[in-house]
């Protein structure tokens, strides 16, 4: 089975979707939102994390060299 996405207008979308429910073989029609927006929950565990950042993590930068010393990689 395959997946496609398209881009429609608006004021198209209401025509479109009562096309595609017409067609026997559309199995499911699913709105998908193209915004990349991060919701406000999101937010708020990365500012908790940001004010609760303790200075006993390691840079990401020193663990990958610490990993290729140690395993050789």
């Amino acid at each position: 089975m395959k997946t496609f996405s398209i881009t429609i207008q608006d004021d198209k979308e209401n025509i479109f979707i009562e096309l595609m429910k017409s067609v026997s073989f559309v199995k499911k029609i699913e709105a998908i939102s193209d915004t990349n927006e991060i919701p406000q929950w999101h937010k708020a565990i990365l500012d908790q994390r940001l004010e609760n950042k303790s200075e006993d993590y390691l840079n990401w930068g020193d663990v990958q060299k610490e990993i290729k010393t140690k395993y050789g990689l």
